[in-house]
């Protein structure tokens, strides 16, 4: 498994320069990773990364996976996730990306070529960190050690969704490309959860780790955009205090 994911990020660089000629270059990608290691950013997913360890090391992921599982979980919710399930196979959906982005060979103003190559460099951008944190976190799956989510540096790596984050990706850069299209922008918002729910329905994965895995393809597709000088009215931040924890919306206007 895990050769199989480096072979997907190894995949990446290479075909993204060669299908993508309107935007590919090495300053390309050096801006989109300056963006995403800002220290405003990782202050940000260092809050994030700060609540998923207290819900996976305390009984908040487990409860919401026991009440999830036996008071939720429906045949009907188990086809809708079976379908959903898709958008976050990387096998399927690097390529895809890497070969829209090579339609600027044909017309470098289409949206589509632009689609696939903001969501080839979103990819870029935060795979190696999504990579290295499943196993930094050490996350296991449900049911698959008495561990549960607790958080075992470098002994397992489901501490985040993979699914979760390559399912957001498509569908947030998707969204930030709708600005003038509000209603379709935050349609494409809420679908972008839809992969991260399928591992919460299908007991692959606890809370903490399919938010995690999306919350990091937010701050990928959002340093992407960044880089492209294109602020975006909405931004999501996590908190945390003495009192309370949680996530913010901003909208501006």
């Amino acid at each position: 498994m895990m050769q199989f994911k480096f072979w997907c990020v190894g995949l990446l660089l290479p075909g993204f320069l060669v299908f993508s000629p309107a935007l590919a270059s090495t300053e390309t990608v050096m801006h989109d990773y300056a963006r995403f290691y800002a220290p405003d950013r990782l202050a940000r997913l260092g809050l994030g990364f700060g609540l998923g360890m207290l819900a996976a090391n305390t009984n908040i992921d487990s409860h919401v996976q026991t009440w999830y599982q036996q008071d939720v979980r429906h045949l009907r919710t188990d086809a809708v996730s079976r379908s959903v399930k898709f958008f976050g196979e990387g096998k399927y959906f690097i390529p895809l990306s890497l070969l829209l982005a090579g339609f600027a060979y044909v017309d470098p103003d289409a949206s589509i070529a632009a689609w696939g190559a903001y969501s080839t460099r979103a990819y870029l951008a935060g795979g190696p960190a999504m990579l290295f944190l499943q196993r930094a976190t050490g996350g296991s799956r449900p049911e698959e050690t008495a561990h549960d989510a607790h958080w075992r540096p470098f002994r397992d790596d489901n501490g985040v969704s993979g699914h979760a984050f390559m399912g957001a990706i498509p569908f947030l850069t998707l969204g930030k490309m709708m600005r003038e299209q509000a209603f379709l922008k935050y349609c494409a918002y809420a679908a972008s959860a839809a992969t991260a729910w399928s591992r919460i329905n299908d007991n692959k994965h606890y809370l903490s780790q399919a938010v995690l895995g999306w919350y990091l393809a937010w701050e990928s597709v959002d340093a992407v955009f960044e880089a492209e000088g294109q602020r975006e009215s909405i931004s999501v931040a996590p908190i945390m205090s003495r009192n309370r924890y949680g996530i913010t919306v901003h909208f501006r206007w």
